[in-house]
């Protein structure tokens, strides 16, 4: 205060004398000051006599208004419109600007005669944080740009200044960092919720030279004593641990760090604060709320001897050790509960979203899961067994070679519809045709023969003869027999579903070999490969539908017939074959579509049918494991 009343004594006009004497009490105030703008003001009064000003300002760029003064010379005037404008100029162009006073009348806010302004930006790590101008008399170009020279070599003392401060609040930042990092450091290093709290306010007690330390944590709706400092153990029902509490309690209420006596300026209850004070015959009590992710979990609460009070700077400096450690805190807390209370709790968090207020998405999609399981719980449907199905014909006839020989014409082959009696395929019968050509010559002959020996009556000749036309009919009869074999046509209607010689029309036939295969139109069957897991659900004359892959739009109806009680592995699953016939009119069907089929077993709840997989998962899983 008395720096101030030195300055403004200083700044007011009066002989060079009396600014002599006060001269040394300006540089004390320039060096010592502990803001710029005392600095401002100082530096001003001693920099405007030796450049002859009679108005000087020191201006802060970057506020809302523009320009904002930081420090005027005369003291407690305005900041005229020409020191101003020139100031601008000089902050536009980063440089010393120099402007002449108007002649012939002057400019807004300015009075009129003659001179010059001169404006000078102060930098820092090339930013400008403030600017000086100045109003002179003089015109000459040598006094002006001695001014200016001036000027930039006294506003290194503003620029030192400007430094130190930044300076000194780095300092302040780095120290209140490095003791939090100490503190999170030694709360880091502790396993225990317990072990951690109380590491936590014994290194609180020592770095801030308080006489006691605690931190509580909030349970059901108010705070609880976890560890005091210099205390290892503690009763909960001790006179000094309830007032504690109510300390904290009051500052989590009031959702506010509390410091007692508490400053004039803030209006909030210190109660609790003021019953713990009169424990230390009038001491200082500071409070200081944890909050983690938007609610209070608990509060550190420090205390001094009365002659002690808690500066600005370790309020600050609490108040980061408490933002820092309260979320490690309480994680370390959360994580060294009972597992039967973090299931309360989880039951009790899960319990306020679902019946709290907002949260109205969740609450919609319980709701409608709660609608579902209801839902499959009460509703029933038809429980089908599902599984792929292939389409045969119900008779499969094959068509086989009789005798050795070459093929002559194949007509047909597989995928050809035929009609009864249509030739497929024919057999070379130009050899059996000679054959039998030479059989009837040689029955003439013996006929002949036969009837020279009846004219002759010769009875063992007529035997003979006899017999040897019976030999001749005996071979035409094979020979024509062979050759109706040599033609193969189809026994009944149908669809030839295996069979292509068009390609080998020449070649050798072998007897018994198997030419084609002809399944019926009008009657198939399907068989299906049922999974081992619902094979028992199924049994003869049980109903379904089958959809094959080429007709999708046409389901078509079947009935069970017979179950093979014979497995085969396929896929990693074990199949059994169940055959079924398919209903008349399944005109587009035929032998070999693929499918899937559906057989209609019962009606059973939705919820039973869909859990059955699962179910039957965990009863093999538990027999497997289970001694």
């Amino acid at each position: 205060m008395s720096e101030r009343l030195a300055v403004e004594g200083a700044s007011a006009p009066g002989p060079a004398a009396r600014l002599s004497l006060l001269e040394p009490a300006l540089w004390q105030v320039l060096r010592t000051s502990p803001t710029l703008q005392a600095a401002a003001e100082a530096w001003l009064t001693l920099q405007a006599p030796m450049l002859g000003a009679k108005r000087a300002c020191v201006l802060l760029p970057g506020t809302s208004v523009g320009l904002a003064p930081l420090a005027v010379f005369p003291a407690q005037t305005e900041c005229e419109g020409g020191l101003r404008e020139t100031a601008e100029a000089a902050l536009r162009e980063n440089r010393p600007v120099v402007q002449a006073m108007a002649e012939n009348g002057p400019l807004p806010g300015t009075p009129q005669g003659s001179g010059a302004w001169i404006a000078l930006p102060l930098a820092l790590d090339d930013a400008c944080f403030a600017v000086t101008a100045f109003a002179l008399d003089s015109l000459d170009k040598d006094e002006l740009r001695g001014a200016i020279r001036q000027v930039q070599w006294g506003s290194a003392w503003l620029v030192a200044k400007q430094a130190e401060l930044i300076g000194r609040d780095e300092r302040r930042t780095l120290s209140r960092s490095r003791s939090v990092l100490d503190l999170l450091a030694g709360v880091l290093e502790q396993s225990r919720f317990s072990a951690a709290c109380t590491a936590a306010v014994t290194d609180l007690a020592i770095a801030f030279s308080c006489q006691r330390a605690a931190i509580g944590f909030v349970r059901r709706g108010s705070a609880r004593i976890t560890a005091i400092s210099h205390s290892a153990q503690f009763g909960r029902e001790m006179n000094l641990v309830r007032r504690l509490g109510a300390c904290m309690n009051e500052a989590i209420d009031q959702r506010s760090l509390i410091l007692f006596p508490a400053p004039e300026t803030e209006a909030t209850v210190t109660t609790a604060h003021a019953d713990l004070a009169r424990l230390q015959y009038g001491g200082r009590v500071l409070t200081v709320p944890m909050l983690v992710d938007d609610r209070f979990v608990g509060a550190i609460t420090l205390e001094r001897p009365a002659d002690q009070p808690f500066s600005l700077e370790t309020v600050e400096q609490v108040s980061a050790c408490a933002a820092a450690i309260g979320p490690v805190l309480e994680d370390k807390r959360q994580n060294d509960r009972w597992l039967v209370l973090k299931a309360a709790d989880a039951v009790m968090n899960g319990a306020r979203l679902v019946f709290g207020p907002n949260r109205t998405g969740l609450k919609l999609g319980l709701a409608a899961a709660l609608a579902l399981v209801l839902a499959l719980s009460v509703i029933q449907t038809d429980y089908r067994v599902t599984a792929d199905a292939r389409v045969e014909g119900l008779v499969r006839r094959s068509v086989v070679a009789s005798y050795d020989g070459y093929l002559k014409t194949a007509g047909h082959r597989a995928g050809d519809t035929v009609r009864k009696g249509d030739l497929l395929a024919a057999l070379e019968d130009r050899d059996l045709a000679l054959e039998r050509l030479r059989w009837v010559t040689e029955r003439q002959q013996r006929t002949y023969e036969y009837d020279k020996a009846l004219a002759t009556r010769q009875p063992a000749t007529i035997n003979v003869v006899k017999s040897q036309i019976d030999q001749a009919e005996a071979q035409i009869r094979l020979l024509d027999e062979q050759i109706a074999r040599s033609k193969f046509t189809a026994p009944f209607d149908g669809l030839i579903v295996s069979g292509d010689l068009s390609q080998s029309i020449g070649g050798a036939v072998s007897r018994g070999q198997v030419l084609f295969e002809i399944a019926p139109l009008d009657s198939y069957r399907v068989v299906l490969s049922v999974d081992e897991r619902v094979i028992a659900d199924l049994h003869e004359g049980q109903t379904g539908h089958m959809l094959a892959t080429s007709l999708p739009d046409q389901p078509q109806a079947l009935m069970i017939q017979t179950i093979t009680p014979v497995a085969e592995a396929k896929n990693g699953r074990n199949l059994f074959r169940v055959e079924g016939r398919i209903a008349d009119g399944a005109t587009r069907l035929r032998p070999g579509m693929e499918g899937i089929a559906k057989v209609d077993v019962d009606r059973r709840l939705l919820a039973w049918i869909w859990a059955r997989p699962i179910v039957d998962w965990a009863r093999l899983a538990l027999w497997h494991w289970w001694p």
